[in-house]
């Protein structure tokens, strides 16, 4: 806390200078002490030669053993600071008591009239120091006391840094602080405090946070590992300390492996040895014992007592220190996370009666130097060696895009040799290979291609999604995954499309939402990426669960729950609690994006609040969506779309009024604010989005001299996206011409069938389309529920939907096809559109 304070005080231009265990430090003078709090004829020297530099602002830290030997009588401080009390050096106080004695006599005596106290009111000490404010006639301010002009508002993890929002009089406050660990947020407020308490402008301060870097050998981030696994040095020599840090890394870094490397001091508080290993046990999932300071005692006793703690786990014992750190180091698999434990920023190690020279930092550096030797700059190929086993590949090899359809090859892709029940992708090696893959993961080597270039997996789907989800889990990109029975396609690409122009983003390609699609779009993702959009599908139950197990989402969002892939579910709760599957896998802390008009929103609602995650909504019925419609206005070709973000009003200009296109852009709009101010936004931003083939999108195609329209919906069809077409389709005005239907099999709707076919009859009943025309066994039941006037004719093959659209329609005729993607309409319409 006190190198907090004297980094802003210093970053704020002010003649500044801390003296404690880190020694004594100004701008342009630092010199090391033997203890925190030295005597005070060295004290006064010192504090003698900083005014004669016109330092006036002297932070200091008061150890317990000073104040007890008076070493601190003749100052008066302006402001004390009491963060908390642990178990240590119980070897000299005797008990906890006396230790809080020696703590409270700074405040008892040092701090002068009117001064001011800073601390924590949620500690236990926090009566006693209360009480001495108020015999005193002190200023207390402590953390959470709302009275006192400053509040911590919230929290939240982004990598190695941290979120917070604070609040100080009426203003309230974003920063980012780029440390780790959340201990280090109630020593940066109590800094902020402090530095307030100093005449430090408010805004001064939160304007260098960002800037302020760890104090060294205080959850102190050491060097750079290719593999992304992490060694972070802490001072932790306590048992609360050691708890707090191993708490705290677990926590910040969620489902990271921990690995510790630590010891226990000779001649100094023996109880909080075992105590110590327990924590270690519970907290760690490998633990390298070693020496810290042995100093007069035998280092094999300390290590003894430490293991009495030690139940779980088989410990790795080393006595030699460098020695426990560099076997730590050569052994950190990917994401994985090593704390080097107890001795922090210290330069020596006490062993008998010698200080011999030791850096824990300096013995890191150099393991870290030796193991990315071996490693890749690129993380892909690091994951593949680590998975692989005996199997390494070059760190110098080029991966570019990982492929599972040979023909879709390029130079330097991986091609995954995938052995599906109707083709096995080993038998197209080779095609890879001539295309210049860079290498093959195969279920059988090919023995006459370089077989250094192929590694041999017992299953190459399983290996591709492991793979994947430890690329998920190594990367900083924000993962967005979208699921729901339709709409998932075109809000992706809407939401890729809008991210483009502000940051870099990757998407998913086409409709890759299923088990292979999936691990293959996420794979794909550069590690650059600032945002990843997915989406994933389902056929059935636990589907949902397995892919978003592997994708992790940051924000996951349920579009709609409608009757689609119904074969495998009694009713829409069914499907809906399968589409809530996502909710559970989501990050912790992460946001989920719910559909506020749509029935099953109260039921996902619900178990999103169990997980505790943000929820967001949008709607254009519901009024208590988060981003809700206020209206819509045409302006010339576009449209002019008002919207209410919580309690701010805004717009945007859209290229159309359809419904689904509208709550796309509600959608977009509501995962952009989990990580953006959308009042920043531009407001052209979604002028630029077309709507993906297949999925309405408007085409004006030229058949024997006549001018058609063709809006192609053939890509899929469910009872929700049919209907939403049809409206869509009766919006669309016409001067000239007639609108026609053309319909094929809503696929996969089970025992449902009938009844969704049949209900389709009465959307059409009520627009303005002229004409329907039914190609499929099951949308007779739609087209014999029709009125009569509506009826064109029952198509039975393929070459009477081409007739259909060359001979039967006239100039400026609109034509809509809609269908699902088995019936093969999609790739007719693809025909006439030109598509390949």
């Amino acid at each position: 806390m006190a190198d907090f304070y004297y980094q802003i005080s210093d970053l704020n231009n002010k003649k500044v200078a801390s003296i404690g265990t880190l020694g004594i430090k100004s701008k342009n003078f630092k010199k090391s002490l033997s203890n925190t709090t030295i005597d005070p004829i060295q004290l006064s020297k010192i504090l003698s030669n900083l005014k004669k530099q016109n330092i006036n602002n002297v932070i200091m830290e008061a150890s317990s053993h000073g104040l007890s030997q008076n070493r601190l009588d003749g100052l008066t401080f302006n402001t004390g600071i009491f963060t908390n009390l642990s178990q240590d050096h119980l070897d000299y106080h005797k008990n906890k008591t006396n230790y809080l004695k020696a703590k409270l006599y700074l405040f008892e005596k040092l701090i002068k009239k009117d001064g001011n106290i800073i601390t924590d009111e949620k500690i236990p000490e926090f009566k006693k120091i209360k009480n001495i404010a108020s015999n005193k006639n002190l200023n207390l301010f402590s953390l959470l006391k709302k009275n006192n002009n400053f509040q911590f508002l919230s929290h939240q993890y982004e990598g190695e840094s941290q979120l917070l929002e604070i609040k100080y009089n009426d203003s309230t406050h974003k920063i980012k602080l780029n440390l780790i660990g959340k201990v280090q947020l109630k020593n940066i407020l109590m800094a902020i405090i402090a530095s307030i308490k100093s005449n430090i402008n408010i805004k001064d301060i939160l304007n260098v946070i960002p800037k302020i870097k760890s104090v060294e050998g205080r959850f102190e981030r050491v060097g750079k590992i290719k593999n992304n696994s992490k060694v972070i040095i802490d001072y932790a020599h306590t048992p609360d300390a050691l708890k707090t840090c191993l708490k705290n890394i677990k926590e910040q870094f969620v489902g990271h492996k921990i690995k510790l490397v630590f010891g226990c001091g000779g001649n100094r508080d023996q109880n909080k040895r075992a105590k110590m290993g327990k924590i270690a046990d519970l907290f760690s999932d490998k633990i390298y014992l070693t020496d810290d300071n042995p100093r007069l005692e035998q280092a094999s006793k300390i290590r003894k007592d430490i293991k009495k703690g030690i139940k779980k786990q088989k410990v790795l014992e080393f006595p030699n220190r460098a020695k426990a750190i560099s076997e730590a180091i050569k052994h950190l698999k990917i994401g994985e996370i090593l704390i080097v434990a107890g001795k922090g920023h210290e330069k020596v190690q006490e062993i008998g009666k010698k200080k011999i020279f030791f850096s824990d930092k300096k013995i890191i550096l150099d393991a870290i130097k030796i193991k990315n030797f071996t490693l890749s700059n690129n993380l892909k190929v690091n994951i593949f060696n680590e998975l692989s086993g005996k199997k390494k590949l070059s760190s110098k090899i080029i991966f570019k895009k990982a492929r599972i359809n040979s023909k879709e090859i390029k130079k330097n892709d991986v091609f995954f040799a995938i052995k599906g029940k109707k083709n096995d992708g080993n038998q197209f090696i080779s095609e890879a290979f001539k295309k210049n893959a860079s290498i093959a993961v195969v279920n059988k080597i090919e023995k006459e291609i370089n077989i250094s270039r192929q590694i041999k997996v017992k299953n190459s789907l399983k290996f591709l999604t492991k793979s994947s989800e430890l690329y998920r889990k190594n990367i900083k990109t924000k993962i967005i995954a979208i699921t729901g029975s339709c709409g998932k396609t075109t809000l992706k690409e809407l939401l890729g499309n809008s991210f483009k122009q502000i940051s870099k983003v990757g998407i998913s390609p086409k409709s890759y939402n299923n088990k292979y699609g999936v691990p293959l779009s996420l794979f794909n993702l550069d590690q650059k990426n600032n945002y990843g959009v997915l989406e994933i599908g389902m056929d059935k139950k636990g589907e949902i669960d397995y892919l978003s197990k592997i994708v992790k989402p940051d924000v996951s969002v349920i579009t709609n729950i409608n009757y689609a892939h119904a074969k495998n579910f009694k009713n829409l709760r069914q499907i809906a609690l399968a589409k809530s599957e996502i909710i559970n896998n989501t990050e912790v802390n992460g946001s989920i994006v719910l559909n506020a008009d749509d029935t099953f929103f109260a039921l996902h609602k619900k178990i999103a609040n169990k997980r505790k995650l943000k929820i967001l909504s949008f709607g254009i019925n519901n009024q208590n969506a988060n981003i809700k419609l206020i209206s819509i206005k045409k302006i010339t070709n576009k449209f002019k779309v008002t919207i209410m973000i919580n309690n701010f009003k805004t717009y945007f200009f859209i290229s159309s009024n359809f419904q689904n296109h509208i709550l796309n852009i509600l959608a977009a709009l509501t995962v952009m604010s989990v990580f953006l101010d959308i009042s920043k936004l531009n407001k052209n931003i979604f002028m630029s989005f077309k709507t993906p083939n297949g999925r309405g999108d408007i085409t004006k195609i030229k058949i024997n001299n006549k001018n058609l329209n063709l809006i192609d919906e053939s890509y899929n069809s469910n009872p929700l996206s049919l209907k939403s077409a049809i409206l869509n389709f009766d919006k669309i005005k016409i001067d000239n011409g007639k609108k026609y239907l053309l319909l094929g099999d809503m696929l996969e709707l089970g025992k449902h069938s009938k009844k969704l076919h049949q209900s389709i009859g009465k959307i059409i009943n009520n627009t303005k389309i002229d004409k329907i025309f039914v190609k499929g066994s099951k949308i007779l039941f739609t087209y014999n529920s029709i009125s009569k006037k509506k009826k064109g004719r029952v198509l039975n093959k393929n070459s009477q939907i081409i007739d259909l659209i060359k001979n039967h329609l006239n100039n400026n005729d609109y034509l809509m096809v809609k269908a699902s993607n088995a019936t093969g309409f999609n790739k007719i319409i693809n025909n006439f559109k030109g598509s390949k």
